[in-house]
């Protein structure tokens, strides 16, 4: 099979879909594979390291016009004229905050594969280190901008083994990979932490995951919810609904209640958020606004800030997808693993993503009626 290599085209992103190992491997394999000029250097990979492991190395269009399109982020808008009939499309695509891409897809009979969908042992297999990687990130941009050449609050969110400066409070939205990252971190700094959830099974797993640690559950409620952010320092929502846009559960009151010059970190805005005060994306170079005196930092490809870190993670992971495809055929590969078919958001042209479907108004088509 001819594989592309994309370099991607996102303000900010420097990471790419496959490292020079990964080529290696679709090469041995029979595999042609057309590697975008200069697609990792953003992560440390050069193009020499490319070449050497047998890709070849071609124009960004040359690139597109593989049979399977390997990228790390969803296609841009400029890059609708590549899509045709039967091109497979690999990456975290997020597609339920961009109907445009879906309408773009389904006119060309594209099919796309979402890593952010992959479910395999019960687990998202992809997602889980780039949230783990975007859990972490936010303590960190969180603490930085806190400080007051932001127009943060002024505090050290770790504070100082002083008398009456104590540590921030962080307040986690949602118990899931990226929160326990994101507590882990916090409490590492020697923050008090509080994470709200909404599975009381999961509240109990937490709580014995934190037994003895400075961490309080709270049962997700709207009365909770707004209790609980008035305290915050650094707030962090880690809500993610797979494959579909998620509601707005932080509203614009609660908001509003938070302590001036506080933090709000958004990890799941690539989704569409949780938060009413955030109406779209901001980017790596760019990536705060201020509303009603509150800090917003809501970058959509977070772990894209560190990108020799999250490619190797990334790679690590969609290494025996794309085998498989090459190797099978896509039809063949869906049929034989679960895990694959559930990374299948749409199938030339038809979303075969239930919550895909509904998020940006398109029929939902079982895969199985497809194959």
């Amino acid at each position: 099979m001819k594989i592309g290599v994309i370099k991607e085209q996102k303000e900010g992103e420097g990471r790419v879909a496959a490292t020079p190992s990964n080529v290696k491997a679709m090469v041995d394999a029979g595999n042609e594979v057309l590697v975008e000029k200069n697609a990792g250097v953003g992560a440390g990979f050069p193009d020499s390291e490319f070449e050497a492991a047998g890709g070849k190395i071609v124009s960004h269009e040359e690139a597109w016009s593989s049979q399977l399109a390997i990228k790390v982020k969803e296609p841009t808008s400029a890059e609708y004229k590549f899509f045709e009939k039967g091109k497979i499309v690999w990456g975290f695509q997020h597609l339920a905050s961009s109907k445009e891409t879906v309408d773009a897809m389904a006119e060309k009979g594209v099919t796309a594969i979402g890593g952010e969908t992959i479910v395999k042992d019960g687990k998202l297999a992809l997602l889980a280190p780039m949230s783990a990687i975007a859990g972490r990130r936010s303590v960190i941009m969180g603490a930085y901008y806190l400080e007051g050449q932001h127009k943060g609050e002024g505090i050290l969110l770790p504070g100082i083994d002083v008398p009456g400066i104590n540590p921030g409070n962080v307040v986690i939205f949602g118990g899931g990979n990226a929160a326990v990252n994101a507590a882990q971190m916090a409490l590492g700094l020697g923050c008090s932490v509080v994470i709200i959830e909404l599975n009381d099974d999961r509240i109990k797993q937490l709580e014995e995951q934190f037994k003895g640690q400075n961490v309080r559950l709270v049962k997700s409620t709207e009365e909770n919810l707004a209790k609980e952010i008035k305290d915050a320092d650094l707030f962090i929502s880690t809500i993610l609904i797979p494959g579909s846009r998620p509601p707005k559960l932080v509203k614009e009151y609660m908001v509003k209640s938070m302590k001036e010059g506080s933090v709000i970190v958004d990890i799941a805005i690539d989704q569409g958020g949780t938060v009413e005060t955030i109406d779209k994306p901001t980017t790596i170079d760019d990536p705060i606004f201020i509303k009603h005196g509150v800090l917003h930092y809501a970058v959509p490809n977070q772990p894209g800030a560190v990108p020799r870190t999250s490619t190797m993670a990334l790679a690590a992971g969609n290494l025996e997808y794309i085998l498989e495809i090459a190797e099978k055929g896509i039809v063949d590969a869906i049929k034989s693993d679960d895990a694959l078919a559930s990374g299948i958001n749409v199938y030339e042209g038809k979303v075969t993503n239930e919550g895909l479907a509904g998020s940006v108004d398109h029929e939902y088509v079982d895969l199985n009626t497809l194959i």
